[in-house]
């Protein structure tokens, strides 16, 4: 096993492809069919890139129906609550994992667990890979926030089995499922940190969490486990010819790609440029640019899903200009489809999400919630380095339409004040004001090397800097203004 940038496999990869492309697909082995099913898998135009990336950008992120259906502890002990909301019309359930050593008022970074497999999820399955991670920091610090997705089952050792409604979508809606239930959690868990979360998915579940990067920057950074990431490479066209041709029975892969994309063109119910989005939305690599930090984790003996998916993945965010150590790739000799083939892999995960504790966090509390029943939530975009000096001042949850002020300080604090509680000490600075947006979102973009005397220090190389946000909170009887916790 090792690290890698695997160009030359890349090339190969491509080649193997394009081969394949000319020769038994587009010739013989699907003759039967009465239709050029080469067209189908062309490698994505910008234009098609783009059309996906317009479609996402149309899809509603409404959290609605919010209910807590059930409250319980797995074989371990673990506190674990069952949650729906409304998506699209249809209720989705998910649930929470708490940290073993929560306390209220505290918070937490959360990892959002993706899972594998075409039937549902079981919440104690979803958070099996906690025992191979060698310390207690995921286990003892973090939030987990464990998807259904629609038209499948969420299983409880405590309260049966939760069925979510709507058709599956593998790997397309799987994602808008997934954010919808992240915003329930951040709307109404305040001890989830908006500034600590990552993504942890496997098999199908591993292109959910990489899809779930590219469209949703709330989220870090992800680790991958054996995941697909190009629904047009040889090895998956093979399991679609032998579905076609052969009388396999649609499974894995073959399931997704046939079911989602050639099945419908075969039988009219979609075109071929709908097809052809269909596959390439299911892809991440195509998005490589929109991931963040990754951590990909491959078997070399994997039938079900080809290591070639964790190279091109690789290779398409090296070329983008990421550095290898925000794309980080091990594969396992001997390592199959299962997490228990890939020797001490929770060695390299769990320092790689528990990363996510040393940038920018959240702090102070218990807060208060607005008006409409939210909590603001401190965040951030960017980094907090001064060379770099991208930094981003964003708090989620407000009140819609609102405005808000930003102060920084260089000592935190604890204090009622208004609707909530003042988060920052004495001598706090003003750093802007800024309307907040119909979703409650306000940005600041802050100058880490600004010269003003009154800011200017807090931005000093090793320095603490603490940051917070008041805003009106109109029709809160409890004040007339109120606060985001603080970062």
């Amino acid at each position: 096993m090792a690290l890698v940038s695997l160009r030359r496999r890349f090339t190969r990869c491509v080649a193997a492809l394009l081969a394949a492309l000319a020769s038994p697909f587009a010739s013989t082995a699907w003759a039967g069919t009465g239709l050029d099913l080469s067209s189908l898998f062309l490698p994505p135009t910008a234009t098609e890139l783009d059309a996906v990336r317009a479609d996402w950008a149309t899809r509603p992120l409404v959290v609605e129906g919010f209910r807590l259906e059930a409250t319980g502890l797995d074989s371990q002990g673990a506190l674990f609550h069952v949650l729906s909301h409304i998506v699209e019309g249809q209720r989705h359930f998910g649930a929470i994992r708490f940290p073993r050593n929560y306390t209220p008022g505290t918070p937490y970074g959360a990892l959002v667990v993706c899972h594998g497999g075409l039937q549902g999820v079981g919440i104690e399955e979803a958070s099996n890979f906690l025992t191979v991670l060698p310390g207690q920091c995921v286990d003892d610090e973090y939030f987990l926030i464990i998807p259904s997705f629609r038209g499948e089952g969420l299983g409880t050792s405590f309260a049966g089995v939760f069925n979510s409604g709507g058709t599956p979508s593998w790997a397309d809606r799987d994602v808008d499922d997934t954010r919808a239930l992240l915003s329930t959690v951040l709307a109404n868990y305040p001890d989830v940190d908006d500034a600590r979360i990552g993504a942890w998915g496997i098999s199908r579940g591993g292109a959910v969490a990489l899809l779930l990067t590219a469209r949703d920057d709330r989220i870090r950074r992800v680790v991958d486990m054996f995941g697909f990431t190009d629904l047009s490479l040889p090895s998956v066209l093979a399991e679609v010819d032998k579905i076609l041709n052969a009388n396999a029975t649609p499974a894995g892969i073959g399931r997704v790609v046939f079911e989602s994309v050639v099945n419908p063109y075969l039988t009219g119910a979609i075109t071929l440029d709908e097809a052809r989005l269909a596959w390439i939305r299911r892809s991440p690599c195509y998005f490589a640019t929109d991931i963040p930090a990754v951590q990909a984790h491959h078997g070399l003996l994997d039938l079900q899903v080809d290591p070639s998916h964790t190279m091109v993945l690789v290779d398409a965010m090296l070329s983008a200009g990421f550095s290898p150590a925000d794309v980080q790739a091990f594969y396992y000799p001997s390592g199959t489809h299962g997490l228990n083939s890939l020797q001490d892999h929770g060695d390299r995960v769990e320092p790689f999400l528990c990363a996510l504790n040393f940038g920018p966090r959240g702090y102070c509390g218990p807060m208060s919630p607005t008006a409409d029943g939210r909590f603001a939530a401190a965040d951030y975009r960017g980094s907090a380095s001064t060379s770099t000096n991208d930094f981003v001042f964003r708090v989620n949850n407000g009140p819609s339409q609102s405005v808000g002020i930003a102060f920084v300080s260089d000592v935190p604090a604890y204090a009622p004040s208004g609707a909530g509680f003042l988060c920052l000490g004495l001598g706090a600075q003003r750093l802007g004001v800024a309307g907040l947006d119909a979703s409650g979102t306000f940005e600041l973009s802050v100058d880490l090397t600004t010269t003003l005397p009154n800011i200017a220090p807090y931005f000093d190389v090793g320095s603490n800097a603490y940051f917070q946000l008041v805003f009106r909170d109109v029709g809160n009887p409890a004040g007339a203004w109120n606060f985001s916790n603080g970062l």
